[in-house]
This record gives C-alpha cells, structure tokens and sequence, in this order.
C-alpha cells in the first residue's frame, strides 16, 4: 500500500483508489478492441453490418443512461458498482461460447448495460471526492490512469489473439473486470464513508417539469450533451474502423492493437495538463481545437499514399481528442447543481449510446455506399464542422 500512495500524486485519496480500479477496468475492456469487430464480423460475414450492429448495441445504453436515476436513488453507488462490475465482468468471458448471432446480440446488448454503470458510478465518485476549484485537473488525473489501462489492454488483447485466438482475450478480459470488483471491495468504502451507502429518502421539493426537459433547457448542458456526442462518434471511428482496416490491409490482430494502444499515448501526455489549463482559462479553446485537430489528421490520413503513414496519421488524430476527453465531464458538471446530479446524470450519459448509434451507422453507411479510405473524409467533414461550432460555448 506505501508503493500505492507513493506512485500516485492524487489531489484526494478517493480519486487515487477511482484512478486505479479505472486503470484496471480500462484494461480489461480494451483488450476487445482490436478483435471484437472482427469477432463480430466472422459470425454476422458482413464488414458493412459490424456499425449498424454496435449501432444496436447502443440502445442498451439508452436504457441503462435513463434508468440510472432510478437505481442511484435506491441503491448506494458502491453496490452499483459491484454489480456492474461483477456481470460486466462474467459476461465478457461468455463471449468463449458465442457461435451465432442471436446469443451475440444478447450477451452484448445486457454487458453494454452493465458497462455503462461502471462508467458513470466511478465518474461520479471522481466528481463526488473533487474540489470544484480541482475539477479539471481530478479529471484529468482520472482520464491519465484511465487510458494508461487502454494503452495496455489493446497490445495484450492484439497479441494473444494473434498467438491463441480470441477465446482467452475474453477471458482475460472478465477476469480484469472482476480484479478491478475485488480491488474496490477490498478498500472497505462504506465503512470510512458511510455517506457512500443507500441513499436517503430525498426531502428537496420536486422541481417542475420533466427531467428531460430541465435538461436540455440550459444551453451549456445541451451543448455538453451535442460535445460528447462527437467525442463518442470519434471513439467509435477507433473501435470499430481500425481493427477493420488494419485487417483489409492485410495486416492481424496484433497490429490492430499496437495502433490502438499507440492512439492512447497523446492522452497520456496531454490530458492532465489541458485539464490544468481548463480549471484557469475555461474548456471552449481546447475543446474546439481538439476537433479541428483530429479533422486535419484524419484527412491527412485519407491522403497519405501507405498504410504505415495512414497509421501514423490516425494515431496523432488522436491529440485532438485527448484535449476533449478529460473536459466533456467537466464542462457538464460545472452547469448542472449538486442536488440535481443523480437525476441529471442519467440524461447527459445517454449522449454516449447515441454517439454509439451515430458513428457505428455512419461507418456502415460509408462502406456500403463509398469506396473504403472515404470513411476518413466524412468523418473529418463532421469532426471540422463540430470544431467550428464549439468556439460558441460559453466558458
């Protein structure tokens, strides 16, 4: 535990544990990355299909981001947690017995479910344990560990489905899902703050009007909301685009993870420091920047002449991203109040399904109607327009 203290320069001792059980998580679940859309593709035998099919899968995040009220009014975030991360978890090692669509769909569609909550229970926790002065760079903190973890799991994933097949990526990958569920149930959470357990019987007065539209009545919130919907769009594009055209390129597994874990490398250098600069200055300037730069890499991408410098291109695309990842969060919560959080939480969320259903179909749609490279110009047309028009947040 003095090495656990020592190596991780947190602003709270909370968001240290949150950092690593999300380093964890983010490894477990990326070792799917580079083979899961060719996993796919094997058992449905359509490149053009795998985006409407994790399009599909999107509509289990609808559910989960508009049920979350619920269950966070109910049940402690901690227990919430554990569950998700246990059947997340389970899940991902059924994928072993999967040999024909329909068991696909389902066992995807209910893990999507699961994997949300882990997603939005440990950005609560984060944002719960930070300063509001702090919440920047707490994020950015969060987001580095984070993606140290997505910077593992895609060379581990990559290369032990090149020398094994995918059948122990999917179980490494549940088993990183249930270490992380031990490492947090190993802190004893509820004990040192019992504030963490079932949560009271609110005895605010109900606010008037729906949920939906409180929401998407403050301007700063929507535009949160049309922000996350790009950068989801543009984390799709990676999870999905990549591993399929590494492998139209003649290339395996292996290197599908190496560019994608290469990708995760300008997050690491740049998000903290962006978050850092976001706590003084304001998120409008690097948010808008972060899209036009990915616009101007993915278009260079398009140009280049050889798929080695395609693959350095798309992996610099993602400077522009790692300026937006650590913000979108804190963009949102700097315009939402304490007490509405729970509530408003499971609205802004459901922005990551529709990317999800967005980008996935647009990749679809491109490949059915273009030529293969083209996917690049349409999504660097939409990433420069999304850049354009983020210069008009207000800070």
């Amino acid at each position: 535990m003095r090495i656990f203290k020592f190596r991780t320069p947190h602003i709270s001792e909370e968001g240290r544990l949150f950092s690593w059980t999300s380093l964890i998580y983010g490894m477990g679940i990326s070792m799917l990355l580079p083979i899961f859309p060719n996993f796919v593709e094997s058992i449905i035998n359509s490149e053009a299909y795998v985006g409407f099919f994790y399009s599909a899968m999107s509509i289990s995040m609808v559910i989960a981001g508009l049920a979350s009220s619920y269950f966070f009014k109910r049940y402690s975030r901690l227990a919430t947690l554990y569950v998700a991360l246990f059947m997340a978890g389970l899940l991902a090692m059924f994928f072993v017995f999967v040999n024909n669509f329909y068991l696909l769909f389902v066992i995807d569609f209910i893990r999507t479910f699961f994997s949300l909550f882990v997603m939005m229970t440990l950005g609560l926790f984060v944002h719960d344990f930070a300063k509001k002065r702090d919440l920047g760079k707490t994020e950015g903190f969060y987001f580095l560990f984070n993606n140290i973890g997505y910077l593992i799991g895609p060379i581990v994933g990559g290369v032990v489905a090149s020398l094994a097949g995918y059948e122990p990526v999917f179980v490494l990958s549940g088993m990183c899902l249930l270490v992380a569920l031990l490492f947090v149930g190993h802190q004893h959470l509820l004990a040192k703050h019992p504030s963490l357990a079932t949560p009271p019987s609110p005895t605010v007065k109900k606010k008037k009007g729906g949920k939906l539209k409180r929401f998407f009545s403050n301007k700063n919130r929507f535009g949160a909301y049309l922000i996350s919907i790009s950068l989801v769009s543009w984390m799709s594009f990676k999870a999905i685009f990549i591993p399929l055209f590494v492998v139209t390129n003649g290339f395996g597994s292996d290197v599908s993870g190496l560019i994608i874990s290469l990708a995760i490398l300008p997050c690491i250098f740049f998000e903290f420091p962006i978050g850092k600069y976001a706590d003084k200055h304001g998120v409008r300037i690097p948010i808008a920047l972060g899209f036009l730069i990915i616009a101007f890499f993915i278009t260079a991408a398009w140009a280049a002449p050889v798929f080695y410098l395609k693959a350095l291109f798309i992996i610099l695309a993602n400077i522009g991203g790692a300026f937006i990842e650590p913000l979108h969060d804190v963009y949102f919560f700097k315009n939402v109040p304490k007490e509405e959080e729970d509530e408003m939480i499971g609205v802004f969320v459901t922005a990551d399904p529709i990317g999800r259903f967005i980008g996935p179909g647009i990749i679809s749609i491109s490949l059915l109607l273009l030529p293969f490279d083209s996917v690049f110009l349409v999504f660097a047309g939409i990433f420069a327009l999304t850049g354009l028009l983020s210069f008009m947040i207000k800070d």
